[in-house]
């Protein structure tokens, strides 16, 4: 299933992501748990959510205790998201002070179910074949065929060797091509070398460039701070260098080794001029 806000936003909670209905191109990945605390607020819409049941739903289910300023982050997190993705600067998600927060009354809400669609597919078990006429109607089809002392490969002699050489020569690139591919896939992030270990979470970084001038602990932080879950997601990289003006991450459940991993998602933060 999947939401829709606004008749402009897609929202896959298995995905995690936010995505513009007119431009399938405009998206953004949500975090993990910024993904849980928005399913709560539409699942509730429009009825409040609050702080007590974020922490219990999102958190406290996983074994976490996290502050205040966690749940916070993954708001805005969600506000950023939604601005960006419905290309409008509209207040989607209230705070309700000293209670909690909730989807403004405003916001049109739809749920869809991924089933529904099937329900409009045409039923093909309703077709049936047109009765054949008659013997007598139908028209008769003489087969054409060769002499039986020629054969195919005797009339077209220059064929057999055209195509052996059509296979040698897609076969060579085949084999040219593998290698290659397999050295991209393997060497992905050849070139980044772990930073720390911090409560089972693995920090990578390009050639220790972000520890090198000193920003990996405000880093770290950061990724921290979003409820980041180091036994769901221990494998951290840093793909933005020291002199980037936003911070990207790339966590994983397991080292990435190959594009065809699953289950990684990206984290972004951008810091605003002053």
């Amino acid at each position: 299933m999947f939401w829709i806000i606004n008749d402009n936003i897609k929202f896959y909670p298995e995905q995690n992501k936010l995505v513009s209905v007119t431009n399938s191109e405009l998206s953004a990945v949500l975090t993990s748990p910024a993904s849980r605390c928005l399913s709560l607020l539409l699942e509730s819409y429009p009825q409040v959510v609050t702080q007590k049941t974020f922490f219990t739903s999102v958190w406290a289910e996983d074994g976490m205790l996290v502050p205040a300023n966690t749940l916070y982050q993954n708001i805005s997190i969600i506000r950023r998201g939604l601005k960006t993705v419905g290309e409008t600067d509209e207040t989607l998600i209230s705070t309700v002070p000293r209670k909690g927060f909730q989807i403004s009354s405003s916001v049109r809400v739809v749920r869809v179910d991924v089933q529904e669609d099937a329900l409009h597919a045409p039923d093909t078990s309703a077709i049936e074949a047109e009765p054949s006429g008659s013997t007598a109607d139908a028209p008769t089809i003489e087969p054409v065929t060769t002499p039986a002392s020629e054969s195919v490969w005797q009339r077209y002699p220059r064929v057999i060797p055209l195509l052996m050489m059509l296979l040698s020569l897609g076969l060579g690139l085949s084999l040219f091509q593998l290698p290659w591919h397999r050295a991209a896939d393997k060497d992905f992030f050849t070139g980044y070398t772990i930073s720390k270990i911090e409560n089972g979470c693995h920090f990578y970084t390009w050639n220790d460039d972000i520890k090198k001038f000193g920003n990996f602990t405000k880093y770290r932080n950061m990724i921290l701070q979003t409820g980041l879950d180091c036994e769901k997601y221990p494998w951290v990289y840093f793909l933005s260098s020291s002199s980037a003006p936003a911070l990207s991450a790339f966590i994983c459940p397991e080292p990435y080794e190959t594009p065809s991993s699953s289950g990684c998602i990206t984290l972004y933060f951008r810091w605003s001029k002053r």
